[in-house]
């Protein structure tokens, strides 16, 4: 059952066409892999499924509805991992309640417990643990590790990881990756890397070159 179906999508930056006719469907409680080099069209094709980029030609659905839409109850099943996991200056809980303002402490040290950091924060003061700008008392891999508790946190229905692991260490990368595989039993997980290796987890891979699909293959 599908979750997200793409057909004939065309989208392009000015006169730049970045994705050509492109049709692909996403599959529901499992993990959809987007792969290709660096300018393929894959991150483009992640804003265009969250909302952030509205004008293309052709069909996107989400949960069976076009997109685009001005529909906040809908964009909330939708929660974006990308390479850049941005954190505000302030507590680890400021930026936790940020994904789920009503969220208690309970749940916030769950989601931390599911991304092995836990332990790491209550060492360093707990959830008021205070971050320098831009996570600077971080670790990347631990970045993206907090970046991606926040977003489990908002319990959405789709989780798009956008080359979140491709700048981080391997530890953490494998860390994030186990914490997907167990992810995928109740949520939809489109994961996009420009490495193969990364993908093996998924259920599908689909291959992108030059804005177009070029192969696709289950595992």
């Amino acid at each position: 059952m599908e979750i997200i179906n793409i057909k004939k999508l065309n989208y392009s930056y000015g006169k730049k066409e970045v994705l050509k006719e492109l049709s692909l469907d996403i599959d529901i409680n499992k993990i959809t892999g987007i792969i290709g080099p660096n300018g393929c069209g894959k991150s483009t094709l992640a804003s265009l499924i969250m909302g952030i980029y509205k004008e293309f030609e052709g069909e996107l659905l989400v949960q069976g509805k076009p997109m685009p839409i001005d529909n906040d109850s809908l964009m909330r099943h939708l929660a974006l991992v990308d390479y850049n996991a941005y954190l505000f200056t302030g507590t680890v809980r400021h930026n936790l309640l940020m994904a789920k303002p009503d969220a208690t402490d309970e749940e916030m040290l769950l989601a931390l417990e599911k991304v092995l950091l836990k332990d790491f924060v209550l060492s360093q003061g707990g959830l008021d643990m205070m971050l320098l700008e831009r996570g600077q008392n971080l670790s990347g891999g631990q970045m993206q590790r907090l970046s991606l508790a926040r977003a489990l946190l908002k319990n959405a229905d789709v989780y798009i990881l956008d080359e979140a692991t491709s700048s981080i260490d391997n530890e953490s990368e494998e860390i994030i990756l186990e914490v997907l595989k167990r992810l995928k039993k109740e949520k939809t997980i489109i994961f996009i890397s420009h490495r193969l290796k990364s993908t093996m987890i998924a259920d599908k891979i689909y291959l992108l070159d030059s804005g177009s699909l070029k192969e696709e293959g289950d595992f």
